[in-house]
């Protein structure tokens, strides 16, 4: 068989199902999810995730997906707000917290199954955005800025806790403030120089330049922060965030550029990495159904732990935004998955809910982004 068969599986479901998506009037992301669960291991058994490169795409496309996630922070919405809506994502984090950690104890579980409760799915909720044509909107900026913080702030507060719980914190706190000291000492640079040499630059940065130049950097850029990440003990995907803030905040918003990095990962490599998170769900991960009575409790928490805060945003939107707001905020996905892995190798939580974790995940991530599409297609109707 070809080794390029898996590959041309998924790239001919990443080619239809936009267009099925669109006519049942679901996410795109919810049907690759759906389609890798059918193609995977839990149904026909196609496909496995574990072939020759689609495993590295995957991951490579998750990567990037956060890549992409810092290049539509728009920070002139930032500017013209002030430091608003970073206030207020801060705002719905910690009353997210400290609700996931009140809800958590009843059921008898301690903080770090708060953390792992407490993160979105930036990927997600900005794929959304981007399907509903609101992520460059000012509310869709507040609800990606909301989810970003948390998910930043999951991830520093997960590499607190594990380091602290090894031992190693003393060692790399001193470190990983080094990533956001390169990030600031880049960001200068590269101001400097577009002001010194803006024709010269821009001539490199050319749309019909033969060596594309400027995707090339943008890879460099992408991946010198994300191997300084991992060097430095956090995830990878905060250094692919903060390269992509960084193209955001030298270039803009709208360039060439961006259509082209666009076209690179929404056309290619973050589809091969949806599709691939429906592949890899295990259904027998709940072992003999001991967790199934997890996981509505845990949907029930998901969900009131980010509603509930959500409405802070009744100061600047309506009711209904805020709430729907607050629904497509409960998406999880990867990163829940993820940190949930993390806590069981640590004996931080049992099989048992981490099996539920990885249900709830692919609950939230198809049911909440349905939702806030229904709720907004009702208001563009009413």
């Amino acid at each position: 068989m070809s080794v390029y068969l898996p590959l041309f599986t998924i790239a001919v479901l990443a080619f239809v199902i936009p267009i099925l998506s669109e006519r049942i009037g679901i996410p795109a992301v919810v049907g690759e999810i759906v389609c890798g669960i059918i193609i995977g291991g839990s149904v026909l058994g196609i496909i496995t995730g574990a072939e020759e490169g689609i495993a590295f795409l995957s991951r490579f496309g998750f990567v990037f997906l956060m890549f992409l996630i810092g290049l539509e922070i728009d920070f002139s919405t930032i500017e013209l707000h002030g430091l608003k809506s970073v206030v207020i994502g801060i705002s719905i984090f910690i009353l997210t917290f400290a609700t996931s950690i009140v809800m958590m104890d009843q059921i008898g579980y301690g903080i770090y199954p708060a953390i792992i409760l407490s993160c979105s799915a930036v990927g997600l909720i900005a794929s959304t955005l981007r399907e509903t044509g609101m992520v460059r909107t000012e509310y869709g900026q507040m609800i990606t800025i909301t989810a970003f913080i948390a998910d930043f702030a999951v991830i520093l507060l997960v590499t607190a806790y594990t380091l602290d719980l090894r031992g190693e914190i003393a060692g790399k706190k001193v470190f990983i403030p080094l990533l956001f000291i390169l990030f600031f000492g880049v960001y200068y640079l590269g101001r400097y120089l577009i002001w010194q040499f803006p024709e010269r630059l821009s001539k490199l940065f050319k749309s019909d330049h033969p060596s594309e130049i400027g995707v090339r950097s943008a890879f460099a850029l992408l991946l010198i922060f994300v191997v300084l990440s991992e060097a430095l003990g956090a995830e990878a995907v905060l250094g692919a965030f903060l390269a992509g803030v960084m193209l955001s905040s030298l270039f803009g918003g709208g360039t060439v550029l961006e259509q082209k990095l666009y076209g690179i990962g929404y056309g290619f490599l973050i589809p091969i990495f949806f599709i691939n998170v429906g592949i890899g769900f295990n259904l027998g991960a709940l072992g003999a159904g001991e967790g199934l009575y997890l996981i509505p409790v845990l949907f029930a928490i998901a969900i009131i732990a980010k509603v509930i805060p959500s409405l802070i945003l009744l100061k600047e939107y309506t009711l209904k935004e805020s709430i729907a707001a607050g629904i497509l905020l409960s998406s999880r996905l990867s990163m829940i998955i993820a940190v949930a892995a993390v806590g069981c190798e640590l004996g931080l939580i049992d099989a048992k809910l981490e099996s539920a974790i990885v249900i709830l995940a692919m609950m939230t991530s198809i049911i909440c982004p349905t939702i806030f599409k229904w709720m907004h297609q009702e208001k563009s109707h009413s």
